[in-house]
């Protein structure tokens, strides 16, 4: 297998030091800070596999996903807030440069294709640590990345299709000949729900706010786009 990666001194990471639409107190404020008052490009150590981390790998980003529920999490308003400072992203997409003894070669090898989504990881991150030159993420929240596919096209999965995915499946059963409406379909996860529902057999009525937003889910796949 290839080489594990040489430990570099550091890398460079995108660090929130502050939730822009809270206080110190963690109390709401009436005016958020603009997002790029809260974050900034550091140097900062990077990670590295230890004896306890038999189950991670570790990617060498190259790209990573940015969403609304990164933007969310900067202000303070997602669910799940990180303990400050910390490394925004939840989806990235790279190389395997290095992984634990427990993980298997069937499973993941060095050298690998990967997409990551951190919001699956079991040890409590949230959702974070993708926008940064190197990630440390638990396996089991990793996957393979077929060849045929480009990394830059994977690298938002898990903010669209995932969401897209859990809505339909496990919340509505969706399947062969249901009628599915699919409202705000012109953005990401509008646009992966309305790929997904015709994977499934579904008929999809894509809801617009305006019909100028219409191309993009007739060319995702809608059989009917209303505005």
């Amino acid at each position: 297998q290839p080489p594990r990666v040489k430990l570099v001194r550091t890398m460079r990471s995108v660090r929130c030091h502050r939730f822009a639409a809270l206080d110190k107190s963690v109390k709401p404020i009436t005016t958020p800070s603009p997002i790029r008052n809260v974050i900034r490009l550091e140097e900062i150590q990077p990670p590295c596999l230890g004896a306890d981390d038999r189950n991670k790998v570790l990617i060498s980003t190259r790209y990573a996903g940015v969403q609304y529920p990164d933007f969310l999490q900067a202000q303070g308003l997602y669910q799940i807030k990180p303990k400050l400072p910390y490394t925004p992203g939840m989806d990235v997409a790279g190389i395997i440069v290095d992984k634990g003894s427990d993980v298997p070669d069937d499973h993941l090898r060095i050298g690998d294709r990967v997409y990551a989504n951190t919001a699956l990881c079991p040890d409590g991150g949230g959702g974070t640590g993708a926008l940064a030159e190197l990630v440390s993420v638990s396996s089991t929240a990793v996957f393979p990345v077929p060849d045929c596919l480009h990394l830059s096209s994977v690298a938002n999965i898990g903010r669209n299709y995932c969401a897209a995915y859990h809505s339909l499946k496990v919340i509505g059963n969706v399947g062969p000949h249901d009628l599915v409406l699919v409202d705000g379909s012109s953005g990401g996860v509008g646009m992966a729900t309305v790929e997904l529902a015709k994977a499934m057999g579904a008929k999809v009525i894509a809801g617009v706010s305006h019909m100028d937003k219409g191309t993009l889910p007739s060319m995702a796949g809608a059989d009917k786009v209303l505005a």
